[in-house]
């Protein structure tokens, strides 16, 4: 016999989950709402729930599937996991039993749901996996690594929509499978997430499956990245800057993956950073410009792992807009190519410290070159070896008008020239181009580098000949409208024999090959997703195997030479006789214990319930009936378009034997096995 107990709230659950959260042995409540995020409801030894603790600085989704309790990490206790419009925050235990503030994992896509808790890789941590819609409904994957934390996410996407996902039960032996519930036919599809070696064939792009990090909620103004060595471990670690939260991530990197991000204090509305080796020393450092501060600054990391508050950094005059490091020299040590504006007038400033020993040093400018001719603020720097006898240059990236390219003179190599200025394909082709769009690489093969860019339709290669631009080359897209937002050389034996285009619009890479005739054709589409495509970077790991990063506006993919692809294999799928039925969702267990999982499957539209069974090979309907047809008794607000809305499946007699309960409107029906 069942007693009912009433908890007064004050306010309409959007989900509800139990288990204990702070190890005295008594299951707990936390739910979600509009008017308070998230609440906490302990159990006293008297069996009462007036302990409450609120979590108040996020925005709860509004359905269930959002809330879990388990313990993640096999140490004895229980987790909160609660998933979000912006993000997946993780409450842990303390040593006291207290919850602690929660580890942010932000997510990508809209509309995460479905939140899963299962042991996806087989290492005895449990992985999370939820559904959000990224362009296509997607399962994302987030595999909790060694240390506790959550790594970045791996997207499986649905060719068609899915109503729910279920995790099945496990029998001794077997891998861990699921069921989906597709939106429209209602059938039900089971499948495996499957990891296997990826075949070498196109280095780095072999199965096009991006780990997605998500670094913060995507804001009014886009991330800025740098590359460099900050704790000198000889790895090029990653440096993003979050303007909207006056702050710096840091994604250490060790062969093979970035560890989980850091976060330090740094200036707000932050427009550019630069990691370059301005100092004799074997960590990178990190200039950081605020345009809205008006700022200068510089940052390093300390022996303990801490990334310092910038110390402020005076160049030139004028207020500072963007910043790349540069070797012009070649030196070996970097200087600092800053674009300043003073009175509406754009102007370049090439830097350095004064004494490279010290990084408390001042800085002293070695040239200052005006920008004739650019009416807004440039917003991108690059270093383009595409000079004579392959020479670094400058390109600056001005919204809505052509870049601006600009060539050292031998004169102490830090007095800059203008090239190309009259150029009409500077004019024409290049105006509002991309950072992304732009590559430098010798295509074909005269020991000379060209400029090849992507347009609408094709990317072509430019040289700079005789201080002006000449045209070298054409890549054609397979479509005339795909707008090429980056093109990969590939190469073989030293020399170019692959392009990979980019095309975000689509969220395909496209591969071209050299034929017999030098020419580069198209060959094969690969879809990857979508990322709005801001920059992307090629990595050397210390095995000489190569790896790449694609930086978007609040994330950033990386692409292993090499690495474990995970793959969505569907195994067989199952939709119902009944007439004018169509599956809800469904919920798994072994009902009567021979070893095989059998299947509640729910039409919440027509209120019907059918019990599925595995013979041999195929699903068959074991029974059905429907649950009710009308409710003549519930005179209050229904919170669902779907009743039955819910199903728990657990010994509810203590018998032994598994039954089940269905929630409907305001009544639990129970259904006990005999």
């Amino acid at each position: 016999r069942f007693e009912s107990e009433s908890i007064t709230i004050g306010f309409p659950v959007f989900d509800l989950s139990v288990g204990d959260l702070n190890g005295d042995g008594r299951d707990d409540l936390a739910y979600t709402a509009r008017e308070v995020p998230l609440t906490v409801r302990y159990q006293n030894a008297a069996g009462q729930w007036t302990d409450t603790h609120v979590f108040d600085d996020f925005e709860a989704l509004g359905w269930t599937g959002t809330v879990r309790i388990t313990d993640m990490d096999g140490d004895g206790s229980a987790e909160l996991v609660v998933v979000a419009a912006d993000a997946l925050r993780v409450f842990r235990q303390d040593p006291h039993g207290h919850l602690g503030e929660a580890a942010v994992y932000y997510v990508t896509g809209e509309n995460p749901f479905n939140l899963l808790l299962e042991d996806v890789t087989d290492d005895g941590r449990k992985d999370v996996l939820y559904i959000s819609a990224n362009g296509d409904q997607s399962l994302a994957l987030r595999e909790q690594l060694s240390d506790g934390e959550f790594g970045p996410e791996r997207r499986f996407v649905f060719e068609r929509p899915v109503r729910r996902v279920r995790a099945m039960p496990q029998a001794a032996g077997a891998g861990l499978s699921f069921c989906s519930v597709d939106s429209r036919s209602g059938g039900v599809e089971f499948f495996r997430l499957t990891q296997a070696l990826a075949a070498q064939e196109v280095s780095g792009f072999t199965a096009a499956q991006p780990e997605i990090y998500p670094i913060f909620k995507k804001g009014r103004m886009a991330a800025s990245y740098a590359l460099g060595d900050l704790n000198g471990d000889g790895q090029e670690d990653l440096l993003v800057a979050n303007p909207a939260g006056a702050e710096l991530v840091l994604f250490l990197k060790n062969p093979g993956h970035f560890e989980s991000p850091q976060t330090f204090p740094s200036f707000s509305e932050i427009s550019s950073i630069a990691s370059g080796r301005f100092f004799k020393d074997d960590r990178a450092a990190v200039v950081v410009v605020s345009a809205g501060e008006k700022t200068i600054g510089l940052s390093q990391m300390d022996r303990g792992g801490r990334l310092s508050f910038p110390r402020q950094i005076l160049i030139g005059d004028g207020e500072p807009l963007v910043c790349e490091a540069v070797d012009l020299d070649g030196d070996g040590y970097d200087e600092l190519a800053l674009v300043s504006e003073l009175e509406g007038e754009m102007a370049l400033t090439l830097a350095r410290p004064e004494n490279r020993k010290n990084t408390d040093s001042s800085w002293v400018v070695l040239s200052r070159t005006e920008l004739t001719g650019v009416k807004r603020k440039p917003f991108e720097i690059r270093e383009v070896a595409v000079f004579d006898d392959n020479r670094s240059g400058l390109m600056i990236f001005v919204p809505r008008e052509a870049p601006v390219l600009l060539f050292p003179e031998e004169v102490d190599g830090v007095v800059l020239k203008e090239v190309a200025q009259a150029s009409t394909i500077r004019e024409s082709l290049l105006k509002d181009i991309q950072p992304a769009q732009v590559s430098v690489f010798d295509v074909d093969g005269d020991g000379s580098n060209e400029l090849v860019v992507g347009r609408s339709g094709y990317a072509r290669a430019l040289r700079v000949k005789n201080n002006m631009l000449e045209m070298v080359d054409q890549f054609n897209a397979l479509r005339g409208d795909d707008v090429v937002s980056a093109v990969v050389p590939l190469y073989k034996d030293g020399e170019v024999q692959q392009l990979f285009f980019y095309v975000s619009a689509a969220g395909e890479f496209q591969l071209l090959e050299r034929d017999q005739d030098g020419v580069f054709r198209y060959r094969t589409t690969v879809d990857a997703g979508k990322i709005n495509l801001s920059e992307w970077h090629q990595l050397e790991e210390t095995e000489g195997a190569t790896e790449f990063i694609f930086a978007g506006e609040d994330r950033f993919w990386r692409l292993p030479a090499q690495a474990d692809v995970w793959t969505r294999l569907v195994e067989e799928s199952f939709e119902t006789n009944l007439e004018d039925v169509h599956y809800s969702y469904v919920e798994g267990a072994d009902f009567n214990q021979d070893g095989r999982f059998d299947l509640l499957a729910v039409d919440g539209q027509s209120h019907v319930l059918e019990i599925l069974v595995k013979e041999e090979i195929d699903w068959q309907s074991r029974m059905f009936w429907e649950v009710f047809e009308q409710n003549l008794h519930y005179q209050g607000r229904t919170g669902s378009n779907v009743e039955p809305r819910e199903v728990v499946i657990a010994d509810l007699t203590g018998d032994g034997k598994l039954d089940f309960a269905l929630l409907v409107h305001d009544r639990i029906l129970f259904y006990p096995q005999e």
